[in-house]
């Protein structure tokens, strides 16, 4: 014997959720029409250069130096030096692990990051 199955019901439309549907509609589109009408905001880079006063400096380099108090950011004139170069700071000497550009916002400089560069210990041999 073959069973007819029931088909659901589907709940009717609601109208009240589709006046409420178009009221949000017409909420969006004149939320549109307002931001299209908005001034455009001045580009980040020349807010941050407005809130600092910072002119973008381009002469000289950066390093950014470990210390046992925490990193320095230190400037120096010329071109910067070479990756995997050895410097000779008051800190101690030094080696170049990377070039990359300035932390500081709109600074146009080179910045060179470097890692200390420990002395040979007398005590330690390859032998154990």
């Amino acid at each position: 014997m073959w069973f007819r199955r029931r088909r659901r019901r589907q709940p009717p439309v609601l109208l009240p959720s589709l006046d409420r549907l178009a009221e949000l509609i017409e909420r969006v589109v004149a939320l549109l029409d307002q931001v299209s009408l908005a001034p455009e905001p001045a580009p980040r880079e020349e807010l941050v250069l407005k809130q600092h006063k910072l002119e973008p400096a381009s002469d000289g380099w950066l390093a950014f130096v470990p210390s046992p108090e925490g990193y320095r950011l230190l400037a120096h004139d010329g071109a910067p030096p070479a990756r995997l170069a050895t410097i000779e700071l008051e800190l101690g000497r030094f080696v170049v692990l990377r070039l990359g550009p300035s932390p500081l916002p709109g600074d146009l400089r080179r910045c060179a990051f470097l890692e200390r560069q420990e002395p040979p210990s007398a005590e330690r041999t390859f032998d154990g």
